[in-house]
C-alpha cells in the first residue's frame, strides 16, 4: 500500500519534473525569417539563421540545394560557432515588406574569416544552382572586395513584398565567428564610419606609445623602452589586422598579410612583453627562476613567429600556440609584481592592475575565439579596451622608471658635486683650495686686458705663528677661518679668496682699470686686518703682507703671476713686513 502511495506521487510531481528539465535543457529557438519593412534600418540576421555543416568543405551548390530540409538552427551561443575544421553553409529567409528599400547590404563583422560566398536569389525568391556567388573574406585581395570595407560586406538587391533566402558559405582557419546585419546602405556607412573612429582612436593611441617608447630609447639607452616598444608593436599590428583597418588602410592587395599578421603580430607581442616584464620588475633579483622562465619563454616565442613566417607550422598551430603562450608573461611575473607591491612599489600595484584588466580581457578573447560566448561589441572589443587598458599602466610604470632614472642621475650628479667640491674646495675655510684657485684663474686670465686687468694678490699673515704656539692649533683655526671671512666681506662679489695652505691666502680681483686700483684694494686688506680676531676667548692680531701681480701687464699664465706675487710677497717680510708690493716693477707702501 505505501509503495503504491509513492507511485501516485510520483505520478502527481511528474508534470513539475518535466518543467524543471525544460528550464535545464536550453533548446535552440526555431529560426524565423528576417521582416524588413520601411523603417528597418539594421537587423541581426543570426536569430534567422540555420545551417548545414559541409565535412568535405568542397560541396556545390546544386547538392546544398538539394539538401534544403538538412538545415537546422544553429546551437552554442550566439553567432559564434567556434573553431571548425569543416564549411558551413548558412540559410537566412528574408521576407520584405511591399515597403521596404529595395537595396541592401549584408556583412559579417568580424574581419578574420578567410572566405565567404554570398548567394542571392536573381530572377526569384529562392537561389538557385545557377546563382552566382559575391566572394568575400580577408583571401581575397582588397580591391575585390564588393565593398571597400574594414568588414566583409556586399551590397544586395531584395524585390519588396516578397520571401527570399539568402546562402552564404564559410570557409576560414580561424574561428567562425558570425555578427552577420543586414542593413541599409546609409544605416552600414554610418555603422562602419563609428567603428572607423574607434579603431582610429585606438591605432593613434597605440601609434603615439609607440613613438613614444622609441624615442625614450634611443635617447636613454635602456632596453626596457625597447621591449616595451616591440609589445606596442605587436599588440597594435594585431588590432589592425583583426580589425580589418589593415588591408583596407596598409596592406591593401597583399592578402598573404591579412593571413599571417594576427598570429605573427601576437607572438612579437609575447617576446618584448616577457622581456619588458622582466627588466620592469627586476625579476632577476626576486626570483631568478623567473626571470630565467621569461626568458625562455620570449625565445620560444621568437621561434614560433620565425617558423610560423617560413612555413613550418600552419595558421591554426600558431593560433592556437599564440593563445597558449599569451598569458605567461603575466602569469609567471604576478608573484614579483606583488611582491613590489606589498612593498609600496608603485611599478608591481601598477602592473597587477594593468594585468588585473588584461586577464579579463585576455579570458573574453580566448573564450570568444573558442565559441564559449557569444558574438556582441563587448566581446568583439574586450582584447582591445583591455590590453589599451594595459598599456596605459605600463605607460605608468615608464613614467615612474623615467623619474627613478632622473632621480638616480641627479644623485649622481649630487655626489659628483660633492667630490668635486671636496677636491676643490679647503677643509677648514670652505675656500677653494689649489685645485679651485688653478680653475678660477683659469676662468679669470684669458679676458684680462691693458683697460680690464686682473690683479692677483698673495697674502701671508703676520703674527700668526706666535698665536698657534701660544694657544694651540684649535685657536689658530678659529683665527684661520676668521681671516677667510674677514677676507670675503672686504671683497667685491666678483673678487675670489683661496688658501694654499698653512696661513697663505689668494686674491684674485678682476675688470680693475690701472694699477691704482690694484693698489687701492690691496690697502683696503690692509687696513681691514687692523681689528683683532678672537680665538680661545682671548683677541688675537695678526697683519698682513701682500705681494701682488697683474695680468697681463706682468705676466698672462697663472703659474708666471703666481711667482711674481709670491717674490713681492718675500720682498714685502724682508722690508718690514705689513705692506703691498707688486711683483715688476716693485712699489711698496707701509
Amino acid at each position: 500500500m505505501a509503495d503504491d502511495t509513492r507511485v501516485k506521487r510520483l505520478f502527481a510531481l511528474s508534470p513539475w519534473w518535466l518543467f524543471l528539465l525544460c528550464c535545464l535543457v536550453v533548446l535552440p529557438a526555431a529560426a524565423q525569417p528576417l521582416l524588413l519593412d520601411a523603417q528597418t534600418r539594421s537587423v541581426e540576421a543570426w536569430p534567422a539563421a540555420t545551417m548545414l555543416s559541409d565535412p568535405s568543405r568542397a560541396m556545390t551548390l546544386e547538392q546544398v540545394l538539394a539538401r534544403r530540409d538538412e538545415f537546422v538552427t544553429p546551437g552554442g551561443p550566439h553567432a559564434n560557432l567556434g573553431p571548425r575544421q569543416d564549411a558551413v553553409w548558412l540559410r537566412v529567409p528574408v521576407t520584405l515588406a511591399a515597403t521596404a528599400p529595395r537595396r541592401w547590404v549584408l556583412s559579417v563583422d568580424y574581419a578574420s574569416i578567410d572566405e565567404l560566398a554570398l548567394y542571392v536569389p536573381s530572377g526569384g525568391s529562392m537561389v538557385s544552382a545557377a546563382s552566382v556567388p559575391i566572394v568575400m573574406g580577408r583571401a581575397l585581395p582588397f580591391s575585390q572586395h564588393p565593398l571597400p570595407s574594414a568588414w566583409h560586406a556586399a551590397g544586395i538587391e531584395l524585390e519588396p513584398g516578397g520571401h527570399h533566402e539568402l546562402l552564404l558559405r564559410v570557409r576560414t582557419h580561424s574561428s567562425m565567428v558570425l555578427p552577420i546585419t543586414l542593413t541599409t546602405t546609409q544605416a552600414f556607412h554610418a555603422k562602419e564610419a563609428q567603428a572607423q573612429v574607434l579603431q582610429g582612436l585606438l591605432a593613434g593611441a597605440m601609434l603615439c606609445l609607440l613613438l613614444y617608447s622609441l624615442s625614450q630609447w634611443v635617447s636613454l639607452r635602456d632596453s626596457m623602452f625597447l621591449s616595451y616598444a616591440a609589445t606596442i608593436a605587436g599588440t597594435g599590428l594585431f588590432f589592425v589586422a583583426y580589425s580589418g583597418i589593415g588591408p583596407q588602410h596598409l596592406w591593401g592587395d597583399h592578402a598573404v598579410l591579412s593571413l599571417i599578421v594576427a598570429p605573427l603580430s601576437v607572438l612579437v607581442a609575447i617576446v618584448g612583453g616577457c622581456l619588458f616584464v622582466d627588466r620592469v620588475l627586476a625579476v632577476r633579483e626576486l626570483q631568478p627562476w623567473i626571470s630565467k622562465a621569461l626568458k625562455s619563454v620570449a625565445a620560444l616565442a621568437a621561434v614560433l613567429a620565425l617558423a610560423f613566417v617560413l612555413g613550418a607550422i600552419d595558421y591554426r598551430s600558431a593560433q592556437r600556440l599564440a593563445t597558449v603562450l599569451g598569458p605567461l608573461p603575466m602569469l609567471l611575473a604576478i608573484p614579483a609584481g606583488w611582491q613590489r607591491a606589498r612593498r609600496g612599489d608603485r611599478i608591481g600595484l601598477y602592473m597587477l592592475i594593468g594585468w588585473g584588466a588584461y586577464a579579463l580581457s585576455t579570458l573574453t578573447m580566448a573564450a570568444l575565439l573558442r565559441g564559449w560566448v557569444g558574438a556582441n561589441f563587448w566581446t568583439l572589443h574586450a582584447f582591445q579596451l583591455g590590453a589599451m587598458f594595459e598599456m596605459t599602466m605600463w605607460m605608468r610604470v615608464l613614467a615612474v622608471r623615467i623619474e627613478d632614472l632622473r632621480a638616480s642621475a641627479q644623485r649622481a650628479h649630487l655626489e659628483r658635486d660633492a667630490l668635486r667640491s671636496l677636491a676643490h674646495t679647503d677643509a677648514l675655510t670652505g675656500l677653494p683650495n689649489r685645485r679651485g684657485l688653478a680653475e678660477v684663474l683659469q676662468r679669470a686670465l684669458p679676458p684680462a686686458r691693458p683697460e680690464r686687468m686682473t690683479a692677483v694678490f698673495l697674502l701671508d699673515l703676520d703674527g700668526f705663528k706666535p698665536i698657534n704656539d701660544r694657544l694651540g692649533h684649535d685657536a689658530g683655526d678659529e683665527v684661520l677661518v676668521g681671516v677667510a671671512r674677514r677676507l670675503e666681506s672686504l671683497l667685491r662679489g666678483s673678487d675670489t679668496v683661496a688658501r694654499l695652505g698653512g696661513d697663505e691666502f689668494v686674491v684674485v680681483a678682476s675688470g680693475l682699470a690701472s694699477d691704482a686700483d690694484a693698489q687701492a684694494l690691496g690697502r683696503k686688506l690692509l687696513e681691514g686686518f687692523r681689528e683683532p680676531f678672537v680665538a680661545a676667548g682671548q683677541p688675537c692680531s695678526v697683519g698682513l703682507t701682500i705681494g701682488y701681480a697683474l695680468a697681463p701687464s706682468d705676466g698672462d699664465d697663472a703659474l708666471s703671476l703666481l711667482k711674481r706675487a709670491d717674490a713681492a710677497m718675500y720682498a714685502g717680510k724682508q722690508a718690514g713686513r705689513h705692506c703691498l708690493m707688486r711683483g715688476q716693477p716693485s712699489v711698496g707702501l707701509a
